[in-house]
């Protein structure tokens, strides 16, 4: 088994070495990606084989043709049976290189094709690239049926296409099972914010980029403060936008408001502190973090895009506004941190759904399904091959 997959951090690194860490104990796998995304599983050493792959997130033809010459030889050299590709970016350089060699492929598509931000090629092209590109793909997976629907939208054969929601190991997001006291140094050193704050706080997490809508978020915060002062929140995770994110804090008088938590490594002792979980994005495949604040029993408002409807049951399991909307947003946030029944109501909720649907071992069940139907068909076709 080869995993490929460029530069990423967040929700789709988080799923990929959950795959290699149960994969990894059935079959020989092999992970070609950039050393970033290799950092994090180093403790797996000797049962995962690393290959360092300088895999860029955007284009750069010379350098992504050296990385199909050399994926090349890594199939040839590993013998790989599969190729099991995260990220449509990863995938226009891997399928090539899998289909000299002869190997399958499986690509998992994490997020929108069509949002700004993650396509590498202009609309005008990127279509005729996808459909170009179909016939070498084995098998689809697809985060969420919106990302399905997608696909099938720009032409690929819906019967290639299998919808797998991301899994959680709910046990790490247990209701009420962190006690600050029990915490180590690191736990307390990250989170002095929220632990040396009594009142409502009202928090999010992910990369701070565009697309997670945390200037949204913001903005919200500022029209919620006007009305319950009193009302902290709070950000966790790292990214380009930073810089932005805290000067629009100083412009709206935020900053004594909104705190900036950086990378947090204890993100169940994190969520477990807040009272309420926002997630203001402008494109989501399926949220990670959404389902991890669910599982801990979070009450949870979101943008209603992408998989997020697919998530939170509107007005059960959590509510839903519309993405861009500061205003709704706003009124969601006000009414909850108004109404502490609601609150608790939503959040366990939100945590029996997502316990029965997102758990990690549904999702890892349904990966070895696609898998194993890979494997079958490429042995036909090997038999059935007079050659």
């Amino acid at each position: 088994m080869l995993y490929v997959a460029r530069p990423q951090t967040g929700g789709m690194s988080r799923h990929l070495r959950t795959l290699i860490t149960h994969f990894s104990r059935e079959w020989d796998v092999c992970v070609a990606a950039p050393s970033a995304l290799l950092t994090p599983v180093d403790r797996m050493a000797g049962v995962v084989k690393y290959v360092k792959l300088s895999l860029p997130g955007h284009a750069a033809p010379l350098r992504d043709l050296a990385v199909l010459i050399k994926l090349v030889g890594i199939c040839r050299q590993e013998k790989a049976g599969l190729v099991h590709v995260h990220g449509y970016k990863a995938a226009l350089v891997t399928l090539p290189a899998a289909r000299l060699f002869g190997c399958p492929v499986l690509v998992t598509v994490h997020n929108s094709l069509l949002y700004p931000d993650k396509s590498i090629l202009p609309e005008s092209c990127f279509h005729r690239v996808l459909k170009g590109l179909d016939p070498l793909v084995a098998r689809y997976i697809t985060v969420s049926e919106a990302l399905r629907q997608e696909l099938a939208g720009r032409g690929i054969n819906p019967g290639k296409i299998a919808t797998i929601y991301n899994g959680i190991d709910t046990r790490k997001f247990a209701l009420n099972m962190f006690n600050s006291k029990a915490w180590n140094k690191e736990g307390k050193e990250e989170l002095s914010p929220l632990l040396g704050f009594p009142g409502l706080k009202v928090g999010t997490a992910g990369r701070l980029v565009f697309h997670k809508g945390l200037d949204l978020f913001i903005r919200a915060a500022a029209r919620v403060a006007q009305h319950y002062p009193d009302v902290r929140f709070f950000i966790a995770g790292e990214g380009p936008e930073r810089a932005k994110l805290e000067s629009l804090c100083d412009i709206l008088g935020m900053r004594e408001k909104v705190f900036f938590l950086g990378h947090v490594s204890q993100i169940p002792a994190y969520l477990s502190c807040l009272d309420l979980f926002v997630l203001p994005s402008r494109n989501e495949g399926l949220s990670l973090s959404l389902l991890e604040a669910g599982a801990t029993g979070l009450p949870l408002i979101a943008s209603a895009v992408g998989g997020i409807p697919e998530i939170i049951r509107h007005g059960k399991t959590g509510l839903l506004v519309p993405a861009e909307d500061v205003i709704a947003l706003e009124k969601a946030m006000s009414w909850l941190i108004s109404q502490p029944q609601n609150r608790k109501k939503l959040g366990l909720e939100a945590a029996g759904d997502i316990r029965s649907r997102f758990a990690e071992e549904n999702m890892l069940k349904e990966t070895e399904k696609i898998y194993e139907e890979i494997f079958s068909q490429s042995t036909k076709d090997r038999v059935a091959c007079p050659l």
